[in-house]
């Protein structure tokens, strides 16, 4: 959720606040998921996190930090996070904002700038969007590890944008060697023409000989494991994808079994 971008109201007239917004999508959450579930499709409802640009300045980015807490006590089930958004190197690094962020915990999207990645770190983030540099350093992949930090990478996203050469190039199966907790995320699936995270799945798993089957159930339980889901969800969703899973690796056997 971007604080600047807003939906319009169901006559066109007016403009939703982001409160308002917020309270759409939570009106159709209400009406919409047990239809969905009743329908046997999976579907466990969706988080958002609020972002706004590292380019705004101070003034704004109070404004956005006091909005984004009245919406998490608002909508405590809906709201997960807070986030950074924009070029890095265009807008300001996270130290200029550690005041602010300092009065919150922050989810932040960090790592294509070498020096954001520190104070991503020191900030107390959970998780980092992208991390493509912190593969140059050691001790932070380290303290990822024992803080269990997910590094979100973005495979089609980072060549696309020139930060790696092609999927083959990419930092993932570098992550997953030195066990480094990592998701697979599709950053802009609309800028991509990309289907969710599907795409970045399939280039991640052709891009790397070392990737095999095994080790995207392990980027799966990671998923599961970092997300904003509470214990009993988290626990629920693991026991329903054991049970496709093992369905899924049932079949591989039977279709392509000796």
């Amino acid at each position: 959720m971007n604080y600047g971008f807003a939906i319009k109201s169901g006559d066109g007239n007016n403009e939703n606040d982001h409160a308002g917004t917020v309270q759409l999508l939570a009106d159709v959450l209400g009406d919409g998921l047990p239809k969905i579930q009743a329908s046997g499709l999976t579907f466990y409802g969706v988080k958002l996190i609020y972002a706004c640009l590292r380019s705004i300045t101070k003034k704004h980015m109070k404004w956005c930090m006091h909005t984004c807490i009245e919406l998490k006590q608002k909508f405590p089930d809906l709201i997960c996070g807070f986030d950074l958004q924009g070029q890095e190197d265009a807008g300001q690094p996270l130290a200029y904002w550690i005041p602010e962020l300092l009065d919150m915990r922050a989810r932040d999207h960090g790592g294509d700038t070498d020096i954001n990645l520190f104070d991503a770190i020191l900030l107390g983030t959970k998780r980092i969007g992208h991390g493509f540099s912190i593969i140059k350093y050691p001790l932070l992949m380290q303290l990822c590890k024992e803080k269990k930090i997910a590094i979100e990478t973005c495979p089609i996203s980072n060549e696309v944008l020139g930060l790696c050469p092609t999927t083959k190039a990419h930092d993932l199966p570098i992550l997953l060697s030195n066990c480094v907790p990592c998701t697979i995320n599709s950053d802009d699936p609309g800028s991509w023409g990309a289907s969710v995270f599907y795409h970045d799945f399939y280039q991640a798993l052709m891009g790397s000989n070392n990737l095999s089957i095994p080790g995207l159930r392990v980027i799966a339980d990671w998923s599961i494991e970092q997300s904003c889901m509470n214990s009993d969800m988290q626990e629920k969703v693991y026991r329903d994808f054991e049970e496709k899973w093992f369905v899924f690796c049932q079949w591989i056997i039977d279709a392509y079994g000796q």
